[in-house]
């Protein structure tokens, strides 16, 4: 299957948003970067799509996702939410702080409500597709239950493809770690100390320090925090 740029794929968002009534489009493809996706020639990727006036060039905010509620629930879920006036729903319960719906009343940019796609993908990386519409009166309730489905992989791929480069190839590598290493990978995630990890494992600190040492290397990390969250955003181990 050949790769599509992520100008091909805005075409498909814009379409689907039109189809849906949801025509005002959000875009971000790494919430960590103050620095927006671009195509070749330089053009944001956000820039492509056309959004609620009251947000202006909202990607050249570099500060925005600092205190944006919908990012702020895009970094905690990582499946399809919706927005309906101020509330956030989803396919299952969701315990949504009241300050962070608040927010999102408050700074709304005249969107009444909206379909959202967070996207994580390896190494931390968070980004995310809006669909919205500032009319009024809109079941989006309903048509999130209908096309949530469909939304997610299109805002997968294309965020995917923003963050792929111009090469669109994704390097895969093999980390051949010892279940030892795993062990005190995850243990040390879990906020344990080395000499913790000692006592629980049943092994002295300078063996600890050892295999930490080797899966930093196998990780092609450097140091002991890098090579925890290198750990943890490749599913070896989880924090507590």
């Amino acid at each position: 299957m050949n790769a599509m740029l992520p100008i091909e794929l805005a075409d498909q968002i814009l379409d689907h948003g039109h189809r849906l009534g949801l025509p005002l489009i959000a875009t971000c493809a790494d919430i960590s970067s103050a620095r927006p996706a671009q195509l070749a020639d330089g053009t944001p990727v956000a820039s492509l799509f056309p959004f609620s006036q009251d947000a202006g060039a909202y990607w050249r905010q570099g500060d925005l996702a600092l205190h944006n509620a919908i990012v702020t629930v895009a970094r905690g879920l990582a499946e399809p939410f919706y927005f309906d006036r101020g509330k956030i729903g989803s396919w299952r319960p969701l315990r949504v702080d009241p300050e962070i719906e608040r927010e999102a009343q408050r700074r709304s940019y005249a969107v009444e409500s909206a379909i959202v796609a967070p996207v994580h993908l390896p190494a931390g990386v968070i980004g995310a597709v809006v669909w919205a519409t500032s009319a009024p009166g809109v079941d989006i309730a309903a048509i999130f239950d209908r096309e949530a489905a469909v939304l997610h992989p299109l805002a997968l791929r294309f965020i995917a493809a923003c963050n792929a480069g111009e090469s669109q190839v994704t390097q895969i590598v093999q980390h051949r770690l010892t279940r030892r290493e795993v062990q005190c990978l995850k243990l040390a995630a879990a906020g344990k100390t080395d000499a913790e990890i000692g006592i629980i494992l049943g092994l002295s600190v300078p063996t600890i320090r050892f295999h930490m040492r080797q899966a930093s290397g196998r990780l092609g990390e450097i140091g002991r925090l890098r090579t925890v969250q290198r750990a943890v955003a490749l599913g070896y181990a989880r924090p507590n």
